[in-house]
């Protein structure tokens, strides 16, 4: 009966809110133990056509609202997100039950109003970047080190503090040399020239949501600009105070009946899907050598329909034999589960996308 009880609070805030429809989209971050894909997610352009889904079976009244919860994740696909909305209703406004960050965040200046309640959390919107030229991590050979914007902006604020002086252009060339070759030596220059693209992207897709209400002159700039240096962290929260400060009449403060309808919401996501508990394989596995496990890492859903990222696979335990014992195991079997030896866990996908609610 989970769907239905969302269904109910869901109505709720419709109700609260003049009778606008509500959609929400929700990118879990359960954590695993080992890591198990689609467990967690970010903020996708595969979340495209299950919202259009949902957005075209739930009739519009006299508004549409985004109850929306992200970690953040691709900003390329905070342009087409926020390009469907609009196609349901240029004036969409966001409620931010709690986290919403980094594409999260642009998503909700695409928004004519965001609104915000006590615990709701934007972020700066500096992206940390990757690509194949990025620095191998070394503590995991097998990936790459994803590169701050920030970091690379505040490297440049160090050389210019180090030369006394404030802009490149006062500087000479040769006293450039050793810091620009030092970053060179450790980050590849294609690696670096992606931040400086990335960076420039985000600026002027910043603007470009920013305008789409028609404030061509009002205080873009500086709201961008707010947002992308003001905070010398990607990891400092942003609560609606300083939100406010920076956005001005885009951000509206929920009621106290609002703020508890929306948290009501929000737990109800954190209760069905045990989005604060740990998911431990072994425990789910129960000493037995084998078990199929479902699972959601994301939502989008109104009182009309739901769809929600569903992995399906198959989880095996295994004991690690140390090198120097033997152990005869019969062709075609897997080494059987045994006491006192260390434990591994093998994770098999057998399916994993969006796929429509029918089970409530």
């Amino acid at each position: 009966m989970a769907y239905n009880d969302r269904k109910a609070l869901i109505q709720q805030i419709e109700d609260l809110r003049g009778g606008r429809t509500l959609v929400t989209i929700f990118n879990f971050d359960r954590l695993s133990e080992p890591y198990l894909s689609g467990i967690s997610t970010q903020f996708y352009a595969d979340i495209k056509e299950p919202l259009y889904r949902v957005l075209k079976q739930s009739k519009k009244r006299s508004g549409l609202d985004v109850f929306l919860y992200t970690r953040g994740g691709d900003i390329n696909a905070v342009w087409p997100i926020v390009s469907l909305l609009r196609e349901f209703d240029r004036h969409f406004q966001v409620l931010v039950p709690f986290k919403c960050h980094s594409s999260g965040t642009l998503v909700t200046l695409g928004a004519e109003r965001m609104v915000l309640g006590p615990l709701s959390e934007l972020s700066p919107i500096d992206p940390s970047t990757g690509n194949a030229f990025n620095p191998v991590d070394p503590g995991n050979a097998s990936k790459k080190l994803s590169i701050s914007v920030s970091d690379v902006r505040a490297y440049r604020s160090f050389i210019l503090e180090q030369l006394n002086t404030v802009t490149i252009d006062s500087v000479k060339a040769g006293d450039l040399r050793p810091f620009i070759e030092k970053l060179t030596e450790r980050v590849h220059p294609l690696a670096l020239g992606n931040v400086q693209r990335v960076s420039q992207q985000i600026e002027q897709l910043a603007v470009s949501l920013l305008q789409l209400h028609g404030n061509k002159t009002d205080n873009t700039a500086q709201v961008v600009d707010a947002l992308c240096n003001r905070f010398h962290s990607h990891l400092h929260m942003i609560n609606r105070h300083e939100a406010k400060t920076i956005l001005g009449k885009r951000v509206e403060f929920a009621s106290a009946t609002l703020t508890a309808a929306m948290d009501r919401l929000l737990l109800a996501y954190e209760d069905n899907f045990q989005l604060r508990r740990t998911f431990y394989l072994h425990q789910h596995l129960q000493g037995k050598p084998e078990a199929d496990v479902r699972y959601a890492g994301a939502v989008v859903e109104s009182k009309i329909a739901s769809c929600l990222f569903q992995s399906r696979a198959k989880i095996r335990q295994l004991s690690t034999v140390p090198s120097n014992v033997q152990i005869q195991v019969p062709p075609g079997q897997a080494m059987p589960v045994m006491p006192g030896l260390r434990r591994s866990v093998d994770i098999e996908i057998h399916d994993q996308g969006w796929r429509q609610n029918v089970e409530g």
